[in-house]
């Protein structure tokens, strides 16, 4: 048989390979722990500029279309704000029969040309109808609520489609509508009350900006701060104002929160934040 020359591995040569193999693992494995944090800071950066990006456009364009005058500020709080918002614009094609009337309203409204970030829904919308000025008053045109309570198909006498709309004005009590002034052709609005305010999901226990339109609730930003929306009402001197039908200005802070925590450059792991400040003056506003 043929002897065995070959030379075996040593004990210190296999101690130095097993050396400089665990000081090349634990470079590997702090190179990718460094590229998991960066990543995960920057999708959670990410996160924050696009709550915080929904916060500067929905806030602001909500606001802007309030008229305190008009009572579009139902209730305000330094946490919550509920509000009168504009939703549809449509067109009368059959007014009601003149007259005075204390009941609801029958009238039938253009399919197209509607405008709208959706359509009317009946128990939860209102209305704003137009009432002209006659030859005489001319200067007493109106915008005249009610209750949206009933819709159903029904076409235009001039045969476009068109439907019809079931509204029950909003009067005092023992006060009758005259309707002899609310004619084909003229505008109407819809409305909904919507609450934005601060909210604690239980789902993830995280706290959200939600919106809530009667007893639905949804969050529209986040992850905020448990104290992540602050309101401030100014009247038109600015000064804070405590009346909401003299309020002109709104100003809006917002806190907003990552989703999961990021490591900083000393190790620790702790949950970003960052926050906006914006204003708005609602229209109609001699001041602002």
């Amino acid at each position: 048989m043929r002897s065995l020359t070959a030379r075996g591995v040593s004990l210190v040569e296999l101690l130095v390979a097993l050396t400089l193999f665990g000081v090349l693992a634990t470079a590997a494995t702090g190179l990718l722990r460094r590229t998991q944090d960066f990543y995960r800071a920057t999708a959670q950066e990410i996160d924050l500029r696009q709550s915080l990006r929904v916060a500067a456009t929905l806030l602001p364009a909500e606001l802007r279309e309030l008229d305190a005058v008009d009572s579009d500020v139902v209730a305000m709080t330094p946490t919550a704000l509920t509000i009168r918002v504009t939703r549809q614009l449509a067109i009368l094609c059959r007014a009601p029969e003149p007259g005075t009337l204390a009941g609801p309203l029958s009238l039938t409204l253009t399919t197209a040309p509607f405008f709208g970030l959706r359509d009317f829904r009946p128990g939860s919308d209102s209305l704003w109808l137009f009432s002209e000025g006659d030859a005489r008053s001319p200067d007493d045109d109106e915008w005249i609520p009610a209750a949206l309570t009933a819709i159903s198909p029904e076409p235009c006498p001039d045969g476009r489609s068109g439907r019809r709309v079931v509204a029950q004005p909003r009067l005092a009590a023992g006060e009758s509508l005259r309707v002899g002034q609310i004619s084909a052709g003229a505008p109407v609005l819809g409305f909904e009350t919507v609450t934005y305010r601060v909210y604690r999901s239980s789902a993830d226990g995280r706290w959200y900006v939600g919106q809530q339109i009667a007893a639905d609730l949804q969050p529209v930003l986040g992850p905020v701060t448990s104290d992540g929306l602050a309101f401030t009402y100014r009247d038109s001197g600015g000064t804070l104002a405590g009346d909401p039908t003299q309020v002109r200005l709104i100003e809006v802070a917002v806190h907003v929160s990552s989703v999961g925590p990021v490591r900083a450059p000393d190790g620790r792991l702790a949950r970003t934040e960052d926050s906006l400040h914006l204003a708005a003056t609602l229209r109609n506003n001699p001041r602002y």
